[in-house]
């Protein structure tokens, strides 16, 4: 009991921001989510062969994640209500 509550003393500025601002997420499972492919394909990647598979995996992995973010983006808005120009306009091939 002793150690939980040196510890929350020890932190108590922080706990008090996080419960004055909402801005704050009380856990990191956002983060850990963006993360966890790469954690676990860890061992898979000593045996890309050489430094260039390494490259094209890095690679791939910047596509996927740029792809995720397309996806979020385009999902976000009213496609239904859009103009054949406008959907146009956002195809990733327009996108900049």
């Amino acid at each position: 009991m002793e150690k939980a509550l040196r510890y929350a003393f020890a932190v108590w500025i922080r706990i008090g921001r996080y419960v004055q601002d909402g801005c704050f997420n009380i856990d990191n499972n956002l983060m850990e989510q963006a993360i966890r492919p790469i954690t676990l394909g860890r061992k898979n990647y000593l045996f890309c062969g050489n430094n260039e598979g390494a490259e094209n995996n890095a690679i791939f992995y910047t596509f996927v994640a740029c792809c995720r973010e397309w996806m979020k983006e385009i999902l976000s808005k009213p496609l239904l209500d859009m103009t054949e120009e406008e959907l146009t306009k956002i195809l990733p091939s327009n996108c900049k």
